[in-house]
């Protein structure tokens, strides 16, 4: 069964995140975007995994999630991994509550390198817009993300209460995604 777990934001902000990112839509050819109920902020990708062991992790990231408390996400405008002119990933990046993630994504690694071993991959907080497809990508001119001299809106921040455990069932349409199991983050006194 393949995996993961990650933060989500309420409908109201994932709604304002797809609304506000429409010139992306409009000025990229051959990039599969995510659906707004998609939306989510990994913290730890436990791939394809074995019922068995994803039972094991669960049983030991409760502790773990309920530790941290609860935290504002700010978002912080587009980026992209790969060059700009031709993306690997078009994401909303991170601003406030990153060093949260990223601590939550440490703790949870050192659980989970327990179980399955280490992820080599850096993490870097993000929620993915789109991905482009293999052929036929094609964004505006200038080589950037966004046609020259436009200004990506400010889509504002939500505060994260839980942690999301999600199976991911892979699609010719797109993902599918399931939620597994959920953990609360700790309210503050």
């Amino acid at each position: 069964m393949r995996t993961f777990l990650a933060v989500v934001p309420p409908e109201d902000a994932a709604r304002d995140i797809h609304s506000s990112r429409a010139v992306l839509r409009q000025v990229w050819k051959g990039v599969k975007w995510v659906i707004p109920q998609h939306f989510h902020i990994t913290l730890v990708f436990l791939g394809e995994r074995e019922e068995k062991i994803v039972d094991e992790f669960c049983g030991v990231v409760g502790p773990v999630i309920g530790g941290f408390p609860c935290f504002d996400v700010q978002f912080d405008g587009i980026g992209c991994f790969g060059s700009p002119s031709f993306p690997r990933l078009i994401y909303e990046r991170i601003g406030g509550g990153a060093d949260h993630l990223a601590a939550l994504n440490r703790s949870l690694q050192a659980v989970m390198e327990n179980l399955i071993g280490k992820d080599p991959k850096r993490y870097h907080p993000h929620l993915t817009l789109g991905r482009p497809k293999h052929r036929g990508v094609e964004g505006p001119e200038g080589g950037e993300l966004l046609p020259p001299g436009t200004k990506p809106d400010n889509v504002g921040a939500f505060r994260a209460s839980e942690v999301v455990l999600f199976r991911s069932v892979l699609r010719p349409e797109g993902a599918q995604y399931t939620i597994l199991d959920r953990w609360p983050l700790k309210e503050a006194l």
